[in-house]
């Protein structure tokens, strides 16, 4: 098993612009593969795709009709429900239901004067965040219950990288996705190697703990080394 992120890898990099050509392209992806990473023994990976599928979607969605032609057109997407708070993809890859953050942020919203979390949920759909997983999560999760980051599923076999997302309950709300799931079937599908679990209701304090000790570090570094730097202490 190799372990990366999209940030670090460029081997990974340079087969992940390969897999967004096929997806984009309508050819089978699974049958293609190989035919162009000359010499290479890349194999898609069945849950990780079906991950990245959904992302593809939910990323570019709300009522963007190209998200609606991605669904339509993409070859292992047999059938889909996307107009009710709870969605459906029917793929020849498993099925998946989920809703989006994006939704259950406005709900919130209405009922509140959060105007903060809204701004930066606007400008996570603007782009600004959308391959920020662990930024986005650290804005966020101090709302919820846990932020998790940890090595999940890609769509090459073989290869994980590295994610965060943030847990609430029974939920799973994947930010940079814009994915909620329940975390039994988010768990099934993106099978995260767990390196840190952080309770929202600490996370400011074990930052503000950290930098009284080491040198200043990204988001990402931070989550990633959060257990050696605070709990064994």
């Amino acid at each position: 098993m190799a372990y990366t992120d999209y940030y670090d890898s460029e081997e990974f990099n340079d087969a992940f612009t390969i897999v967004n050509f096929l997806d984009r392209s309508g050819v089978d992806p699974f049958y293609n593969l190989n035919q162009y990473v000359q010499g290479s023994s890349y194999k898609l990976d069945i849950k990780g795709y079906l991950y990245f599928i959904l992302g593809n979607y939910t990323i570019n969605l709300l009522e963007n009709t190209l998200a609606s032609d991605y669904l339509e057109n993409h070859p292992y997407i047999l059938n889909y429900s996307v107009n009710e708070s709870s969605k459906f993809l029917n793929t020849s890859l498993g099925d998946v239901r989920f809703s989006l953050c994006v939704n259950d942020i406005r709900e919130a919203y209405m009922m509140s004067d959060d105007k903060k979390t809204i701004d930066i949920l606007c400008k996570v759909y603007a782009g600004k965040y959308a391959t920020k997983c662990h930024e986005i999560s650290s804005l966020l999760s101090i709302d919820y219950e846990y932020i998790t980051t940890g090595f999940i599923n890609s769509p090459l076999d073989n290869y994980k990288y590295l994610h965060s997302f943030v847990e609430d309950g029974d939920y799973v709300l994947d930010f940079a996705r814009n994915i909620k799931m329940k975390k039994a079937d988010y768990y099934e599908l993106v099978e995260p190697e767990v390196l840190s679990k952080i309770n929202g209701d600490r996370l400011v304090s074990d930052l503000i703990e950290a930098s009284h000790s080491y040198p200043p570090m990204t988001p990402k570094d931070f989550l990633v080394r959060h257990n050696e730097l605070i709990l064994k202490r």
